[in-house]
């Protein structure tokens, strides 16, 4: 059995750009798909992992923010890793705007962030959020695996989110958009970003088109062969260059028998 690191510490007591969307996708419908808020505004994206729990990127934690994918020179603000939140969830419905008749939602009990969470290097850019009341599973709503094991290059999975169809004028829709994205080379990523990918980032984009994830889609899913490969972390300030892919957290690296 295998399961994330992070994961463990839910049962450890604990101490008392903008937010992207898809370029290039398409209307899409995912039954994993969370929507973060903090009171009324949507602050990021997130993967249910389990009926009480989401996944998301740990520099979504700050208050009041509509987070943007941060570029390669600039820190993510810091996250609160005390575990007191104000984080509510929102899964099954059309979008942030458009809830529809099946959406869920839940306020948190706790967050935990990755205790080596580095907000200057982007490194371990996790949080957990733990739901109050758990989920009730159907087909609008139901958890995403984890990902076994790492990425291949030249592997095409899929991003998903409610960020930004346009770069650098930004445009939200109003309903999720998935795009297809490759993941791309440990050296190639290295070479666009140097020293500043990490053993635990993966880069992924597309070559023959802007695919790319964007201001507001922070926290959200890079799902490879139907599990949880990634969540969306940072890439440069404008969204959908080719040559400039975004960057996750590889999510195989948080992973380890059990």
């Amino acid at each position: 059995m295998k399961i994330l690191v992070v994961m463990l510490l839910a049962l450890v007591p604990t101490a008392s750009r903008n937010v992207l969307w898809v370029l290039e996708g398409t209307s899409c419908d995912l039954p994993w798909q969370a929507a973060l808020f903090k009171g009324d505004k949507f602050i990021c994206g997130g993967t249910l992992v389990a009926r009480n729990w989401v996944l998301t990127a740990a520099h979504c934690h700050v208050p009041g923010v509509l987070h943007t994918r941060p570029g390669p020179s600039s820190p993510h603000p810091n996250a609160d890793a005390s575990g007191s939140s104000f984080i509510s969830v929102r899964l099954g419905g059309r979008g942030p705007k458009e809830p529809g008749g099946s959406e869920q939602r839940r306020l948190s009990s706790k967050v935990i962030s990755h205790p080596r969470y580095d907000p200057a290097t982007k490194d371990s850019d996790l949080m957990l959020v733990k739901l109050l009341l758990p989920v009730h599973i159907n087909e609008r709503v139901k958890p995403l695996p984890l990902a076994t094991h790492c990425p291949v290059p030249g592997k095409t999975c899929q991003i998903s989110g409610w960020g930004s169809t346009t770069s650098p004028e930004v445009n939200f829709p109003e309903d999720l958009h998935c795009a297809k994205v490759t993941i791309v080379p440990e050296e190639q990523c290295q070479r666009t970003y140097p020293g500043s990918i990490t053993a635990n980032m993966v880069c992924a984009g597309e070559h023959s088109s802007r695919a790319d994830s964007c201001q507001g889609d922070s926290g959200g899913p890079l799902v490879c062969d139907g599990r949880l490969q990634g969540i969306v972390s940072w890439g440069p300030g404008i969204c959908g260059d080719p040559q400039k892919p975004g960057v996750y957290v590889n999510i195989c690296k948080y992973i380890v028998p059990f």
